[in-house]
């Protein structure tokens, strides 16, 4: 229970601490000041709903350092998911919000269609049948040509994502609502289009 949690600290970034607060039944995600005043509060019903609602906070914050995306075609997202049933419903979702999209089960076929197309933004999951989401976005750093192409992972298994030396730019927690991919994909590729949340109301 949530009640025998105490507050811990997710990250710190220019001048602001993220923590969960244990709040009765439901779990707080705090913005702090340097001096540890809380200048933001949002609840969240379970823990992994809190985590990824402070990953989304630390995007916000980054949002700014990031460069526009290509211009022409619509973007382009990867879709790196072993099961079909996640893989279509996030594909789907991103096509609502404007990209064009393609799935893929393994690891080592995500990273030759990464190689081949370059995609403007990749989402992975942590456990795959052959590669680990982790060890996938090693070898994508290591790539000139999609080095700096951003990586969304979801996983149920955040932690051990991070313990791996995962590079992605964000890590998501499962579940994953459909509107909180929306809105952190939309902040790596800025030409998504606006209504895409009305899809999922």
């Amino acid at each position: 229970m949530f009640a025998q949690e105490t507050t811990a600290e997710l990250w710190a970034e220019q001048q602001v601490r993220c923590v969960l607060v244990p709040y009765g039944q439901h779990v707080e995600v705090q913005l702090r000041n340097a001096d540890g005043s809380a200048f933001l509060r949002k609840t969240a019903p379970t823990r992994q709903a809190a985590l990824n609602e402070a990953e989304y906070l630390r995007l916000l914050l980054d949002a700014a350092h990031r460069p526009a995306t290509k211009r022409g075609l619509r973007p382009f997202a990867l879709v790196i998911e072993d099961d079909r049933d996640n893989r279509d419903a996030f594909r789907e979702a991103l096509r609502l919000s404007g990209m064009r999209t393609l799935g893929c089960s393994q690891g080592s076929e995500g990273l030759a269609l990464a190689r081949e197309l370059e995609p403007d933004l990749i989402v992975i999951d942590y456990r795959l049948p052959d590669l680990s989401g982790a060890e996938v976005c090693r070898q994508l750093r290591s790539e000139p040509d999609v080095a700096s192409t951003p990586i969304i992972a979801i996983t149920a298994s955040p932690e051990a994502l991070r313990a791996e030396g995962c590079a992605a730019d964000a890590v998501l927690s499962k579940p994953c609502q459909l509107e909180t991919l929306i809105a952190a994909a939309r902040l790596f590729v800025r030409d998504l289009t606006a209504d895409a949340n009305a899809q999922w109301a």
